[in-house]
């Protein structure tokens, strides 16, 4: 049986067990909430005139996988953890209030779907930029993509290679909105100011087409050759230097300048990094809720990634140091052991490159 007769019996057997028209949401999935992100009719026409194997097994993949996703909502739950994460990044309270208020907009709408305006978060190298928006991810609910800009030489990174060459491939986007459970994920551009600067394989050339939702709604990708609708997709950037991105970009999204955080601030990240360590591995629930203050004024001068390390570090020396069955371990000054991190001094603290 050939090719085309094995697909062609395929999407019979989806054609049958498809959803009834009457169910159908206005854009297309089987509810409002439900967005169709390419069609299945057009991934086996080029499956059916592809000589590519390799492409054509990754086509195949395709026509496999759901053509729709659900849209993440907007819940009270969301707006309450804004607010809380207000607290930890006090130094983002801009960038925050632009969030809420877009959200509490758009929850006047129906359905009420997370969607953000193209953010670009700028500031000088260490303010938590990084950070910050995963934790703005988590908070949203919806799925979390990044990419490094500072290992991004070609576009292809981005929409793609043409399947001409031998070892292309498909790119950033459509790999994160196929492996995401939502229409709307985060995408975040992390130090887009690093963008090779080199015109003939420009990295940014398909940002021009995705930052405008009326053109991202038929994106395609230079591999797959498939139209994808990523309208709904939430982008956000970070740069340290933003007079390196090319003014067309900036023009596209909403530029916010992000502050060194103040003392208090840098406390509140610290005391976050150690909830979030306790949190996230099994043995946290042995170590005491809170960090001690003293702890936290040793690590004030370090940026989050080295926090993070140091803390680490310091909990494996409290449990050394701790009797084998007293619990909770509380983490002592005397466990963190600055001297071995080796970091730029700065003023306020947080300021190495994160």
């Amino acid at each position: 049986m050939s090719t085309e007769e094995n697909f062609e019996d395929f999407l019979s057997s989806m054609n049958s067990n498809k959803v009834n028209p009457k169910r159908m949401g206005s854009h297309g999935g089987t509810s409002p909430n439900n967005l169709i992100i390419f069609d299945k009719k057009i991934v086996l026409q080029e499956i059916n005139s592809e000589a590519n194997r390799t492409r054509r097994d990754v086509l195949r993949d395709l026509l496999k996988e759901q053509e729709h996703r659900p849209l993440a909502t907007i819940t009270q739950e969301i707006i309450h953890k804004l607010e809380v994460l207000n607290e930890t990044f006090g130094n983002f309270h801009e960038v925050i209030a632009k969030v809420k208020s877009t959200l509490l907009l758009s929850s006047l709408a129906d359905p009420k779907t997370i969607s953000l305006p193209p953010l670009l978060l700028t500031g000088p190298p260490g303010v938590g930029k990084t950070r910050f928006i995963s934790e703005l991810a988590a908070v949203l609910g919806t799925d979390f993509f990044s990419l490094d800009f500072a290992s991004v030489s070609s576009s292809f990174v981005i929409g793609g290679g043409t399947s001409a060459w031998m070892d292309s491939k498909p790119g950033f986007v459509t790999n994160s909105i196929r492996k995401s459970r939502y229409a709307n994920p985060v995408l975040m551009l992390d130090e887009i100011d690093k963008v090779s600067s080199d015109s003939r394989h420009n990295p940014l050339g398909p940002m021009y087409s995705l930052l405008e939702k009326h053109t991202a709604k038929r994106f395609v990708d230079e591999y797959l050759g498939v139209p994808f609708d990523v309208s709904n997709v939430i982008w956000i950037a970070s740069a340290n230097y933003v007079e390196r991105i090319p003014e067309p970009i900036r023009s596209r999204m909403i530029e916010i300048k992000i502050a060194p955080p103040t003392y208090e601030q840098s406390r509140a990240i610290i005391a976050s990094i150690y909830r979030e360590l306790l949190s996230f591995n099994a043995w946290g629930k042995h170590f005491t809720k809170t960090l001690d203050g003293d702890v936290i004024d040793k690590l004030s001068n370090l940026p989050p990634r080295l926090v993070r390390i140091q803390l680490e570090t310091a909990l494996a020396n409290a449990v050394e140091r701790s009797p084998a069955k007293k619990r909770p371990i509380k983490v002592h000054p005397m466990d963190v052991a600055i001297s071995s991190i080796s970091t730029k001094p700065s003023g306020i603290g947080f300021m190495a490159h994160i």
